[in-house]
């Protein structure tokens, strides 16, 4: 779906509730792992979560002390040598549970998002298509925290929203097929994207019948990511806020998507220097 008049074209189905709760989310994962290399990157029994809510967007509108947060869960993967980082976790907001994994924040994760080639994919469901392929550097990172999710998920029941923002928005679509292969009932609301894996990937996570939107900024580059053969997934919904042409500003998960997701009719955020100032 297109931006028309400037707004956010919404498609039908979209419920705006839940891409904006899954936003305010978002925004506590960021925080986290903000909170975690302020901490000096401490391994995860010397590290204190608070969760805290520090976008301008959303802290008026959410509390944390309504949500209820699970444990972290951890990846550690090879870039260079071993790094072990915290990327997700599920809350429970108003009964309902939500998957949540921030974005790339550290020079290991920016170095992951850029190891582009593919490899073949592993899938948790019955019967794929031949030729499944992900990228490399996302299938790693998901890999170095698929069995404590499965631990976490599989303690689950009835329906769950998967999200995240870039580099969470790849893992969020890697973990929703094993999401469904452990019963849950699953939607995926996520924003700035990048593509995860080949065409053959792609036909398999459509025949999974999976609602799944994607929020994107048409002038964030991260969506277009990575280059070559590689096919998105699910619906795009899709807002054009360039901010002076700068990269990080254009895909910032508070101050360009959040402020996006809650001003439908008016996406481009007026104030963005203020909000990035806090």
């Amino acid at each position: 779906m297109s931006a028309s008049d400037n707004g956010i074209n919404l498609p039908e189905g979209y419920d705006l509730t839940t891409a904006q709760i899954c936003s305010f989310l978002v925004n506590v994962a960021s925080d986290m792992c903000a909170q975690w290399l302020a901490a000096n990157k401490p391994a995860p029994s010397d590290f204190s979560w608070k969760p805290a809510n520090q976008c301008p967007v959303t802290r008026d509108l959410y509390k944390v002390e309504d949500v209820e947060f699970g444990n972290l869960i951890w990846s550690t993967f090879q870039y260079g040598n071993s790094k072990t980082e915290p990327f997700c976790f599920v809350a429970t907001y108003k009964g309902k549970k939500y998957l949540v994994f921030r974005g790339s924040q550290s020079g290991a994760d920016f170095g992951m998002d850029s190891e582009y080639k593919l490899t073949d994919y592993a899938a948790p469901t019955s019967a794929p298509p031949s030729g499944v392929q992900v990228e490399t550097g996302f299938y790693a990172v998901y890999n170095g925290l698929l069995e404590s999710l499965k631990d976490e998920l599989a303690s689950l029941k009835g329906t769950l929203t998967v999200t995240g923002h870039s580099l969470g928005s790849a893992l969020a679509t890697l973990a929703v097929p094993l999401a469904r292969s452990l019963d849950l009932s699953v939607q995926m609301y996520n924003q700035a994207s990048p593509r995860v894996g080949n065409a053959a990937f792609a036909s398999y996570y459509t025949d999974l019948k999976i609602t799944t939107y994607r929020l994107v900024n048409t002038a964030d580059s991260v969506p277009k990511s990575p280059p070559g053969s590689y096919v998105h997934v699910g619906t795009e919904v899709d807002f054009t806020a360039v901010y002076d042409g700068k990269e990080a500003n254009k895909h910032n998960a508070c101050c360009s998507y959040s402020y996006a997701i809650f001003n439908p009719k008016a996406p481009i955020n007026p104030n963005f220097d203020s909000c990035m100032s806090g």
